[in-house]
């Protein structure tokens, strides 16, 4: 009785040893409860945007001027004095038509000897051609007569051409922009007498930055403002694939319709291609930022309110912002706080009622 009476007041004292010592004595201020805190009170506080991706149309301006689809000179193919001069500035023209007729003098009647020499010496050759495959005639003999029936060819061919050449006709449709000639004048070959400009279709020329090159094709259909405000529908029919060393920049072309030649040469133009992007958020400019290898992204947040940069490629930027392509369908974009946050941080995340 004795023994656990001596055990039992051991263990008291040593429980009333453990209990002073945890600290739970009461009206010790320093020792006192110490109050749970949870994790997230010290966490950054950003604000989003929940951003939906969406088709977008691109368009794109460039401006331009109009030109002919073709200016030929028609020089004098032949020497002679000038008959008649069939059209006036201005006036159209069909392919074919003559415009400048020279004086014919004694080129038909070159024309006629040469045709009697070649019926001549063409009557020579294969006669002497029949006799030689008898053996009657030498092949000497029968060479020089080939070769005066070849040069009688070539000088009736050449008859024929000065003929054809007293008349300088139109080769293409158009109208004519000047003569330089005038009846009675002693022309020259190889001078000009008029100048043709076919204007239908009309080209509409243009240049394009490099940057923006990859955003129209060739048969991508275009619409073109002319200096008038009228607008007409035409198409990219060129585009140069070599840069201008100056500026950089890609000769771009469109063409038109131009019936009766509304649309004159040497004026104003304003080209717009419209490029369909899909899948694009436009988000506000001012949030696009640099990761530390300088590529352009955003930071948004997950689902368990993580920090990521994404980098992102811009496919246009204007005074409503930025449109980003190659991203999730929808995505919570910080408006607020992301250049306080890097990625992996875990934040508080709260809507922004004005992004």
């Amino acid at each position: 009785m004795k023994k656990k009476s001596i055990f039992s007041a051991a263990l008291i004292i040593i429980l009333i040893g453990l209990w002073v010592g945890s600290g739970y004595l009461g009206g010790d201020s320093e020792n006192g409860d110490i109050p749970q805190i949870d994790p997230r009170e010290n966490d950054f506080t950003v604000k989003y945007i929940e951003s939906n991706a969406s088709n977008f149309t691109d368009i794109l301006k460039i401006n331009g001027k109009t030109e002919a689809d073709s200016i030929v000179e028609l020089s004098m193919q032949t020497d002679g004095k000038i008959k008649n001069i069939l059209f006036k500035k201005g006036e159209n023209v069909l392919k074919g038509e003559t415009i400048c007729a020279l004086e014919a003098q004694n080129k038909f009647e070159l024309l006629e000897a040469a045709k009697a020499n070649l019926n001549d010496t063409k009557s020579k050759y294969e006669s002497q051609l029949s006799l030689a495959k008898k053996s009657f005639v030498s092949n000497n003999s029968l060479i020089t007569l080939g070769a005066n029936y070849e040069q009688a060819k070539a000088d009736y061919k050449n008859a024929e051409l000065n003929t054809e050449y007293l008349s300088v006709k139109a080769p293409i449709n158009g109208i004519i922009n000047d003569i330089n000639i005038e009846v009675g004048e002693l022309a020259a070959k190889g001078q000009i007498c008029a100048i043709i400009m076919d204007s239908n279709p009309i080209i509409i020329k243009g240049n394009i930055s490099e940057k923006n090159i990859s955003k129209i094709n060739i048969d991508a259909l275009a619409k073109v403002r002319l200096v008038g405000g009228a607008f007409m529908n035409g198409k990219i029919n060129y585009i140069s694939s070599i840069a201008d060393p100056d500026t950089r920049t890609f000769a771009v072309e469109v063409i038109l319709d131009n019936p009766n030649n509304l649309i004159k040469v040497g004026t104003t133009a304003e080209i717009f291609v419209s490029n369909e992007i899909k899948n694009s958020h436009l988000i506000p400019s001012s949030i696009l930022s640099l990761s530390d290898d300088g590529d352009i992204g955003i930071k948004i947040i997950t689902e368990d309110n993580i920090v990521e940069f994404i980098e992102v490629e811009v496919s246009n930027l204007n005074s409503e912002g930025a449109y980003v392509i190659d991203l999730p369908r929808t995505i919570r974009v910080i408006t607020v706080g992301q250049d306080y946050v890097t990625s992996g941080d875990e934040v508080n995340a709260v809507q922004d009622v004005n992004g």
